[in-house]
């Protein structure tokens, strides 16, 4: 009796796990994300601030590299 009580409580309330495809393609997507608000922020404080070398954009995109790397890292080692 016990058996048929746990395979219809698993029934009942199924864990769905993420696709490991889906989770690493987000955590691309994050990457992608965050390199690109990275560049935009620095293109335009370089722009505003009339740089003649985009010193802004490269020191946001390596920021944000860092940021999400260590975000990509803290996520698959919690797994």
């Amino acid at each position: 009796m016990e058996k048929t009580d746990r395979k219809n409580s698993s029934l009942r309330n199924p864990q769905k796990q993420p696709n490991n495809f889906l989770k690493y393609a987000g955590l691309a997507f994050q990457f992608l994300a965050a390199i690109l608000m990275g560049y935009w922020l620095g293109k335009w404080l370089d722009a505003v601030n009339e740089n003649e070398k985009p010193w802004f954009t490269m020191a946001f995109m390596m920021l944000f590299l860092v940021a999400t790397l260590y975000k990509i890292i803290r996520d698959i080692t919690n797994e």
